[in-house]
């Protein structure tokens, strides 16, 4: 009886230890996986689709005149979005995005144990410190990428330095055959 008891406590032990996030990884990617299968299926409402501009400086792309199926995931203010369309144009990205609510409550479930299983308090100056950004791109998080390109000058310098060769030739004469190849 005692070695059934230890090892239920050995189960529920290793659970708390790694066990939960083996389980909440396991949910989330099957959740994941469902939402691919519906979209690579159309089983998803054209009119539930989100569009979700991003500002960007491109000035060297091919604008899109329509919209491309291309398949991802992205999530903005702790919830979850699948995007199946995708547009480009020189100044904006378009992405048309089917929100994803089961993951996005598994990620929101997975956030408030973390907070509880560590026994730390919510920092209040932290939530509000995003509230406070100010610019364009404060509502979403997203790194902007900048890209500068000068062109080379076509001037070239052409420079010689002469150096002495101390050995007068290359070749050392040595006494003696090669070896033999062995096989």
């Amino acid at each position: 009886m005692k070695r059934l008891f230890a090892i239920v406590f050995l189960i529920i032990y290793l659970f708390n230890w790694g066990g939960y996030l083996l389980l909440q990884n396991y949910m989330v990617a099957r959740a994941d996986r469902h939402m691919n299968d519906l979209i690579s299926q159309n089983l998803y409402d054209p009119n539930s689709l989100i569009e979700v501009k991003v500002k960007q400086n491109l000035p060297g792309i091919f604008e899109w005149t329509d919209y491309k199926n291309v398949t991802g995931q992205l999530q903005l203010k702790n919830a979850c979005y699948n995007y199946v369309k995708l547009k480009f144009t020189k100044d904006t990205l378009y992405v048309m995005c089917v929100p994803n609510y089961e993951k996005t409550k598994l990620v929101k479930s997975n956030i408030i144990y973390a907070k509880e299983l560590n026994d730390i308090p919510a920092d209040k100056k932290a939530d509000d410190s995003s509230a406070k950004k100010n610019g364009q791109d404060s509502k979403y998080d997203h790194l902007i990428l900048s890209m500068n390109f000068s062109v080379a000058e076509d001037r070239c310098i052409a420079s010689t330095i002469h150096l002495d060769n101390p050995f007068k030739d290359p070749l050392i004469s040595l006494p003696g055959q090669p070896p033999e190849f062995l096989s």
